[in-house]
């Protein structure tokens, strides 16, 4: 008689196919919970004390490693050797395995007691799996409940294909779960690799190349992009996740400082084209909008706050690849939801400090480092013209709105009506002199800012004082720059030359 060793922590579905099994003739062995659930829907079985000659143990640490169960399971059935040294050892033959394993996940995500994660951390089923995946020629494992419905179709026509194809996801899951109780109990500094799940995406940076997603536990966060709910929209591309990522960092990153705000970044080649901060809606994305329509045209839109009605009215007659937003209110849902192309992504901003860890490939490796989550400054005055103090929080919105634009990059930032508004950027280019003379200046003055209200914000450090003759050429008059050049104080003297008041933070924030 065929045999079946039945041992699941997730019972879904459990009693289903075990009742199946048993009509096939199956033997059960099964454990624990398991076994009561078994015993509670008058499912026969073998309790697995009498395959293994020892009873569960130190709590039920001890139940399935066993001399019996692993050779039970690994020994050769087209060996003729094996089977002989099987029947001498009075060895059973199990066929099948049925198997799941602790919550480790679940229980890491609620709970951060050493002592109770360690204890979620299962040994047994991880040793059944893979001896069954080993014997994948004669030995079908099932790892997870959604497999149970096909196995149950093609049961009379199992073949050796089939159960390696089980054998491969068998040894997928217990590499994933080895994987994330190793990322979670390293601790933040460990760098992490990604799971062996993907999701195909529409095409790559270019239609004629494909592309994937891959599920990466690289964040303390639970929600996050990834798993956004999409409310609507076809399939998503490599370049929107990209650009989605992008301006939902942003959004979420001024969200940290300014909640109480209505935030909208729009996003166009990975770079912010527009990024406002108002107290509704409508008006943050009208102002963001304006910083450069152009540009917005298929663009990515973030926002901090649940999508209003007026807000959707007002993006009705634009086009737009992707929205993301905490909350969609029905009407706006109902509203959008009517341009099939547009994507709908539901997900709460990131959490502040999210410890998460960003990857890029070049030819033979993985490149990793934390991502960039620096949003809090100290600004040290350096010049002796100085910046109002009316104008803290324009600082702050400028230096984490840079930090999303591509190096070489500077961005000038003002605010009208009590709107803060991105007035221009340069971004991508070699130098900083074109970024803000052919870029960033007259996308300023096309919005009517006056250049002197403005703040101009370079990622990195002026090496020489060209880019303040610039400035003072284009007219601005207040600077934030990180220092740290060995020409900082011919810097320095340029705006005191031009009664410039500049800044210095101390924090690069390149963006390649």
């Amino acid at each position: 008689m065929s045999k079946a060793l039945v041992s699941v922590s997730d019972k879904t579905n459990i009693v289903e196919i075990c009742n199946f099994l048993h009509s096939k003739g199956v033997e059960l062995i099964s454990t624990g919970g398991t076994a009561k659930v078994l015993t509670d829907n008058d499912i026969p079985f073998t309790p697995i004390e009498k395959i293994t000659g020892n009873p569960e143990a130190f709590a039920g640490r001890m139940k399935t490693i066993s001399f019996q169960i692993g050779s039970a399971l690994l020994y050769r059935r087209d060996s003729k050797e094996d089977i002989e040294q099987a029947k001498s050892l009075s060895i059973p033959q199990i066929d099948y395995v049925i198997c799941n394993l602790y919550p480790f996940k679940e229980v890491a995500q609620k709970t951060n007691e050493l002592s109770t994660r360690i204890e979620n951390i299962d040994i047994g089923g991880p040793t059944m799996i893979r001896a069954a995946a080993k014997n994948y020629k004669t030995v079908s494992v099932l790892t997870s409940p959604n497999q149970y419905e096909k196995f149950i179709q093609c049961f009379d026509s199992m073949n050796e294909e089939n159960r390696f194809k089980l054998a491969l996801e068998a040894f997928k899951m217990t590499a994933e779960y080895d994987q994330y109780i190793l990322n979670t109990l390293a601790g933040d500094d460990e760098a992490t690799i990604a799971s062996t799940d993907k999701t195909s995406l529409r095409y790559g940076e270019n239609p004629h190349q494909k592309a994937w997603m891959i599920p990466w536990n690289n964040t303390r966060e639970i929600e996050t992009l990834a798993n956004a709910q999409i409310l609507g929209g076809k399939e998503l591309s490599y370049n929107n996740l990209i650009d989605a990522d992008a301006g939902w960092k942003c959004t979420s990153d001024l969200n940290a400082l300014f909640n109480d705000k209505c935030i909208v970044t729009i996003i166009k080649h990975a770079n912010p084209c527009g990024v406002a901060m108002a107290d509704n809606n409508i008006s943050a994305i009208e102002k963001a909008w304006e910083c450069d329509p152009i540009s917005s045209f298929g663009s990515i839109i973030s926002f901090n706050k649940p999508l209003t009605e007026d807000a959707a009215q007002w993006l009705k007659d634009k086009f737009v690849e992707v929205i993301i937003a905490p909350e969609f209110e029905s009407n706006a849902l109902e509203l959008l939801k009517t341009k099939k192309n547009l994507r709908l992504l539901k997900t709460p901003c990131k959490q502040d400090q999210s410890k998460e860890q960003i990857v890029k490939s070049i030819n033979g490796a993985l490149l990793v480092q934390e991502e960039d989550e620096l949003n809090r400054y100290e600004y040290k005055p350096v010049t002796n013209t100085l910046i109002p103090k009316t104008k803290e929080d324009l600082k702050t919105f400028g230096m984490i709105v840079n930090k999303y634009v591509k190096s070489n990059s500077i961005s000038l930032v003002g605010m009208k009506a009590g709107v803060f508004q991105l007035a221009g950027a340069g971004m991508g280019q070699p130098n900083r002199l074109d970024s803000l003379k052919m870029l960033a200046a007259p996308r300023a003055k096309e919005l009517d800012y006056k250049m002197e209200d403005l703040i101009l914000i370079s990622d990195a450090f002026f090496p020489f004082r060209d880019s303040i003759d610039v400035a003072q050429e284009v007219g601005v008059k207040s600077i934030i720059q990180p220092g740290g050049s060995i020409r900082d104080e011919e810097v320095i003297s340029a705006c005191n030359e031009f009664n410039i008041a500049m800044e210095f933070t101390g924090t690069r924030h390149f963006r390649h």
